[in-house]
């Protein structure tokens, strides 16, 4: 790869990492323990909960919150269309069906109208995802919630510090489920971690991700091996404590890059400013190219790539057409939702990580101007 390559994303790790880990390692405790203890009792002060429960991936978190809320065979789960497909996956873990409703186009998230259009005597939760790091309509989700009668689940995969109207998501619905895959806002390497403030949706997290164990040989449920390292939450300490400074400097990268992109004829920047105090976290800097530019989203791939510049460009059709999805007795071959068939393929992700230099952010700029 060319020296100059620009990557889309990158962990951004320190010494002071590296030795919270090596401690652990001459430590000889390895296991789920009192550091793991420690990580999730700062991270759910840093959300706002009253409880978090660690675990070993972003999907383990979604497929145990959602057991411990009462989702199983029979019920219905309604999910966005455009997004990574662990949120879709975790409620077939479960029995349970996915239920498709469209996006906004503003934000690219889950629409509330859609929503409420699909809500049935089935439904038993709402799973918005807070895109990109861009929050959703909690509002909406919450007074939907409310008035059918069923649970708020935040997919938080991609949305590490967001904020909708002053409240950080995960701490909005009746849970949230996070990420720390190694490019997210921050990372453990792999992990993930399950925020509420209903303790018996907590105690069942805790009970469910560690074989379904009530004491040390009482297993009174079916449990999975789910449980978050030392190793993993040491790293976590350290990369928690850094955070507001890293989502700082991936939120300001993304605005220059994005204040430039805005004035180009061919480009439109997927990101509402609807809402002043919505703080949005940028995991990815996404742009659009119009259709009726005459460009493509593959000749600014090309471009990019003859530039030496990273990209992501992911979600190319919407989670309905999935074929692993027929093999589950889910056929969706009749939807057709406008607003998501537009956007699946056309976003791109450009570079916007802690670690860009002045010089290459002016270079991401000046490439894009050229296109």
């Amino acid at each position: 790869m060319n020296n100059n390559f620009i990557n889309v994303a990158t962990p951004t790790v320190s010494e002071e990492e590296v030795e919270a880990v090596r401690k652990v390692l001459l430590s000889g405790h390895y296991a789920s323990g009192p550091i793991v203890a420690e990580f999730e009792q700062n991270f759910a002060e840093y959300v706002g909960t009253k409880f978090a429960v660690a675990v070993n991936s972003g999907t383990a978190a979604l497929h145990i919150a959602m057991e411990a809320m009462g989702v199983g065979p029979g019920d219905e789960v309604i999910v966005p269309p455009l997004t990574f497909f662990a949120t879709v996956s975790a409620v077939l873990y479960l029995g349970a069906k996915p239920i498709f409703a469209d996006i906004d186009k503003d934000d690219l998230c889950l629409s509330p109208k859609s929503v409420e259009d699909h809500i049935t005597e089935k439904t038993k939760v709402i799973l918005p995802v807070h895109l990109f790091g861009s929050p959703a309509k909690m509002d909406d989700f919450v007074h939907l919630a409310d008035k059918y009668s069923v649970l708020l689940l935040e997919d938080c995969a991609q949305a590490h510090g967001s904020e909708f109207k002053g409240k950080k998501v995960g701490n909005i619905g009746d849970v949230g489920a996070f990420s720390f895959f190694a490019t997210k806002h921050m990372t453990t390497g792999e992990g993930g971690i399950i925020t509420t403030n209903d303790s018996a949706i907590a105690k069942q997290c805790k009970c469910i991700r560690s074989h379904g164990m009530s004491g040390r040989d009482d297993h009174v449920r079916l449990g999975f091996n789910n449980r978050m390292t030392e190793i993993e939450a040491a790293m976590g300490i350290v990369q928690l404590k850094k955070l507001d400074d890293l989502n700082s400097k991936r939120i300001d990268n993304s605005k220059k890059i994005l204040e430039a992109v805005r004035r180009l004829p061919w480009a439109h920047v997927p990101v509402s400013n609807a809402i002043k105090e919505n703080v949005h976290t940028y995991f990815w800097c996404p742009v659009m190219v119009k259709p009726e530019s005459g460009k493509s989203i593959e000749d600014l791939k090309v471009h990019l790539n003859e530039n030496y510049i990273g990209f992501r460009h992911r979600y190319a059709e919407p989670l309905y057409k999935q074929p692993v999805l027929k093999k589950y007795g889910h056929e969706y071959s009749d939807i057709f939702f406008k607003n998501v068939e537009e956007v699946a393929g056309n976003v791109i992700g450009l570079p916007n990580h802690p670690l860009l230099q002045q010089h290459e952010l002016d270079k991401i700029v000046s490439v894009l101007q050229k296109f």
